[in-house]
């Protein structure tokens, strides 16, 4: 009997550690494909190279990338006055998108920096965000469930220095109303010229200012395609594939990402504009 129960917890020891065993080895790339059930946050940064206030929001945002170590995808948008060039500040970082973001939302007439968090509350008083507002903000948003769930999986060709990516949306939920699939480019680590009051008189202008999550361009359009167009029900899927875009020559590929988010389309929705999922994924 002795035996027959040593044999029985010998079993049971070898069970357990080939179930242990088959959770260490489920790893994933996470240059190739990007995964989330939980809710993550879309920090944007509305700014200027021009903007002396600017580089406090930055660093901001650097600590909230610590803080909250995968749960925020950060875009630093350049749009409006203090975005424009001139023989001092030549480099043009404004994009078409970014124009149209900072144009619909009203941002440079409230003044940078700013920043959204999440797109939350458009139309009403506290919709803009400065900056020292954007941690309470964020802990906020993550305390809420998460509605969709997106995957992105990237294939980059170097010779021709084209992009395809294959972005997977689905509701975790039953979803209704209409919502849109966003798909953006962003570039870290771009050296150019940036404007800090925080420095003495004098030398405020930062020559070799490094700049961190560059919004570069649309990939599918500015306001995006509809992945569910009249709701959806738990576990609906959609996907969406954008073959051959060109990547910029003069882009850094390897300090690229593609950004992706589903947000609330309907105008007659109270979360009108709001952010519920995005995600975010090296291009190569």
């Amino acid at each position: 009997m002795k035996n027959i129960i040593y044999q029985f917890i010998i079993l049971i020891s070898v069970l357990s550690a080939t179930v242990s065993c088959d959770k260490v080895n489920d790893v994933r790339d996470p240059n190739a494909e990007a995964i989330t059930g939980n809710r993550k946050v879309f920090v944007e940064d509305y700014t200027g190279h021009k903007c002396g206030n600017c580089p406090a929001a930055a660093d901001t945002l650097k600590y909230l990338e610590k803080k909250y170590a995968g749960q925020i995808v950060p875009l630093a948008i350049h749009a409006g006055f203090f975005a424009t060039t001139n023989a001092s500040y030549p480099t043009d970082f404004r994009t078409t998108a970014g124009n149209a973001y900072d144009t619909q939302f009203g941002i440079s007439l409230a003044g940078n920096p700013n920043g959204l968090i999440n797109r939350g509350g458009y139309g009403s008083g506290g919709f803009i965000k400065a900056y020292t507002s954007w941690e309470g903000e964020v802990a906020q948003m993550l305390s809420k469930p998460a509605k969709f769930e997106i995957k992105i999986k990237n294939n980059f060709v170097m010779s021709s220095n084209n992009l395809n990516t294959s972005i997977t949306v689905r509701s975790l939920s039953n979803n209704s109303g209409i919502y849109k699939l966003v798909v953006l480019l962003s570039e870290d680590s771009i050296i150019a010229e940036q404007l800090d009051y925080r420095l003495p008189s004098g030398s405020q202008l930062i020559s070799n200012y490094e700049f961190k999550h560059v919004l570069r361009d649309a990939i599918n359009s500015t306001w995006g395609d509809a992945v569910f167009a009249s709701g959806a029900v738990a576990n609906d899927s959609i996907v969406k594939t954008y073959s051959n875009y060109n990547l910029n020559s003069g882009y850094n590929a390897a300090k690229c990402h593609v950004i992706a988010y589903v947000y609330d389309a309907d105008p007659n929705s109270p979360t009108y504009y709001e952010v519920l999922q995005v995600e975010e994924a090296h291009v190569k």
